[in-house]
């Protein structure tokens, strides 16, 4: 059976229409179809809150990110979208184009949901079975504690678990969820040689002169998740392996 499609304009009318969904409710039947051009393509933040208020049964880009094609600051958010799906646990279909200079961005982004076919420009289909989170889940997550982010990353030759609690890192690392512009998250010395030391550890994406955090803010742990090889990693453990 088809699910039915609603479009962002849709969703906000109804998201307005309505108070938050109960917590724990049962997915809507639509599934949400985002144009991947940015016409109307909301931020990370606010697809967060309007699907707290209007669940829907997925996500879809309904064309091909092009990464070749797009301007450096959609690049960003559409990096920012689809790892804020995996955030708040929707299912999120789409397509992705690459520039043969491009394939070093895999190894970054394979934490993300795997997209259902992956093109390289000039070379073809190639196949999507080594995107990493299609077969093992909590890559790269964060969570949020009092004065801290602890980072868990279990990508290969990763730091395994960091705290950033240095402030002006947490502020960079903060402010690029949406994708912002490297002058902004680099906006003082000392933000500057945060922001290069989070793209060194790779937990921020530098596309051009924009920049996106990378890790998936895990607000809660998917049903099924230990099923897929998931655990449940403990919060808070100090490495300090990040520096300010």
């Amino acid at each position: 059976m088809t699910n039915a499609l609603m479009d962002i304009g849709e969703l906000r009318t109804r998201a307005a229409a309505r108070g938050r969904a109960p917590a724990g409710g049962r997915p809507g039947a639509a599934t949400l179809t985002l144009g991947a051009d940015g016409a109307g393509l909301p931020t990370a933040a606010e697809l967060t809150a309007l699907l707290s208020r209007v669940p829907v049964a997925g996500v879809r880009l309904a064309e091909p990110a092009d990464f070749p094609a797009l301007p450096d600051h959609m690049l960003v958010r559409l990096i920012a979208l689809i790892r804020e799906c995996s955030s708040i646990g929707a299912r999120v279909t789409w397509s992705l184009i690459l520039g043969a200079d491009q394939l070093d961005l895999v190894p970054r982004l394979d934490h993300l949901p795997a997209p259902g076919a992956l093109t390289v420009r000039g070379e073809g289909g190639a196949p999507v079975g080594e995107w990493r989170s299609a077969g093992t889940f909590g890559l790269l997550y964060f969570r949020k504690g009092p004065a801290f982010l602890s980072v868990v990353d279990q990508r290969p030759d990763s730091r395994g678990q960091v705290v950033v609690d240095d402030p002006a890192m947490t502020d960079v690392f903060l402010q690029a969820l949406e994708g912002c512009a490297w002058a902004e998250a680099a906006r003082t010395p000392r933000h500057a040689a945060a922001a290069r030391d989070l793209v060194d550890a790779g937990l921020l994406l530098r596309v051009g002169d924009q920049c996106v955090t990378l890790p998936v803010h895990m607000r809660s742990w998917p049903l099924g998740a230990a099923l897929l090889g998931g655990t449940l990693a403990s919060a808070g453990k100090r490495t300090d392996e990040v520096k300010g």
